[in-house]
């Protein structure tokens, strides 16, 4: 018996070492997760229950569904970055390379519920001869945290001289502050003119069993593709022959495109020691007819740093730590129940509002200051605690910005000021989701660890979002 334990352990140990080591980590690490879901025996019947309830239900994404889906897509993105390389030559974009793709998002971090229509990738891309760096955006005195201007370093004579078409189309623009990459023209005159040429190409050279029709629509900053499976009348798809449990496979796959450029690479501490992480600019432009371009000078010109690879860093990490896959499954559920009350007529206030990066937010909080979590039963107590605490103070810091508590394993994220991801959420949007949220507590009474919600760490989430305010 002892030496059963004994070699048990070891196997343990051996497979969390190789979860653990760093070529399943953050950037080296270019794979869809399938997944997470993991329940403990402390647990009981807890997933079963869950199953059975009608606000919740099944968990489990049909694994043959995610295989099919998953390489479907790879296939789609493979097909995608040779024509747009092919394309980019033809259109004399000059200086302009596609370096490859950074799979991202809750497909990649192990967060996909109901079924796999939906992924999400960085486009990494540079332009050779273009030296940039950005610049904190300050409007009307007030600097934007996580924001940015492209100022490009190359001098004006070799910018004449190389990238005429750029500065024709406007996507270099010169003013009396410098020169600067205009985010706006590069998304609408550079990427968007380069994926429309690409899109019948592809349909026709795919190949593939399955006949599907490719749509596109600019969204700021993705460029978002639209999968539709077409079935012929009368057979059965052969991508798709099969069903399982209750869920049908996806007829539409939604495949978010993000044009990422590369502009350094920080540290981020990794099992044993500090690794790369990359930091990217994509672009953030706003319509002047926008609300939130009120606030800016020039909302033309703006970029976000993106905190992608922080994210998928951290959810990588936390794959290999039990007690925060218990987390990671509660947030999976949390993201169920919203999706399927935001379904009803009408649907349940702090549904319509809950964004799927928020609930992600508050995972980051709940790994942060839980030292131990005995299963998903109260890491769903511990998870609803932190999302009260963030709507009675109309407040969610975001993670992976300002956030000094960062400073040893993530140093560039506690720089500068916080941002607060309510901050233009408006009163009445605030207060609805937080009397909403009472019918929450109703409905999942049974199923989550209520001491949790008056717990040391529910009580340091609070002090952290005091002293941030």
């Amino acid at each position: 018996m002892a030496y059963a334990l004994g070699a048990a352990g070891v196997a343990g140990g051996i497979y969390l070492l190789r979860k653990f080591a760093p070529q399943n980590i953050g950037i080296n690490l270019n794979e869809w997760q399938y997944p997470v879901k993991q329940f403990s025996w402390a647990d009981g019947r807890l997933e079963s229950t869950l199953k059975r309830m009608e606000s919740i239900g099944e968990l489990d994404i049909p694994r043959e569904v995610w295989d099919e889906a998953t390489a479907l897509v790879n296939k789609i993105l493979e097909l995608l970055l040779e024509e747009m390389r092919t394309q980019v030559k033809t259109l004399k974009y000059e200086g302009l390379v596609f370096d490859g793709y950074r799979k991202q998002g809750s497909a990649r971090e192990g967060l996909k519920i109901e079924t796999a229509n939906e992924f999400d990738v960085l486009l990494e891309y540079h332009i050779e001869g273009l030296q940039v760096e950005p610049l904190p955006i300050v409007d009307y005195g007030i600097q934007k945290p996580g924001l940015a201007k492209m100022k490009i370093l190359t001098p004006e004579r070799q910018l004449k001289k190389r990238f005429a078409a750029w500065l024709d189309k406007d996507v270099i623009e010169i003013n009396e502050d410098g020169i600067f990459l205009n985010s706006r023209m590069l998304h609408q005159s550079v990427f968007e003119s380069i994926i429309d040429k690409c899109r019948e190409k592809i349909t026709k050279k795919a190949g593939l069993d399955v006949n599907f029709q490719l749509t596109r629509s600019m969204n700021p900053p993705s460029v978002n593709l639209t999968v539709t499976i077409v079935k012929e009348k009368g057979t059965v798809r052969a991508l798709w022959d099969w069903l399982r449990g209750n869920q049908d496979p996806p007829d539409v796959i939604d495949i978010d495109v993000v044009p990422a450029l590369i502009i350094n690479m920080e540290k981020a501490m990794g099992p044993r020691r500090f690794m790369k992480c990359p930091r990217y600019a994509v672009v953030k432009w706003m319509e002047e007819s926008q609300p939130s371009a009120s606030h800016f000078m020039d909302p033309s010109m703006t970029w976000r740093i993106c905190t992608s690879g922080y994210e998928k860093h951290y959810m990588d990490l936390a794959r290999a730590d039990t007690g925060k896959c218990y987390i990671m499954t509660a947030c999976r559920i949390i993201k169920l129940l919203m999706s399927k009350e935001k379904q009803k007529q009408p649907p349940l206030s702090i549904s319509t509002f809950l964004r799927s990066f928020y609930l992600k937010n508050i995972a980051f909080y709940c790994m942060l200051f839980t030292k131990s979590v005995k299963g998903v039963y109260q890491a769903l107590g511990y998870f609803l605690g932190f999302l009260k605490i963030s709507l009675e103070n109309d407040c969610l810091p975001q993670f992976f910005q300002g956030n000094y508590l960062l400073k040893n394993d993530f140093p560039v994220c506690a720089d500068g000021r916080q941002v607060n991801l309510f901050e233009n959420i408006s009163r009445d949007t605030l207060s609805n989701a937080r009397r909403s949220l009472g019918i929450v507590l109703t409905k999942l009474s049974d199923v989550y660890d209520k001491k949790a919600l008056e717990s040391d760490a529910c009580r340091r989430f609070q002090t952290f979002i005091t002293s941030m305010r």
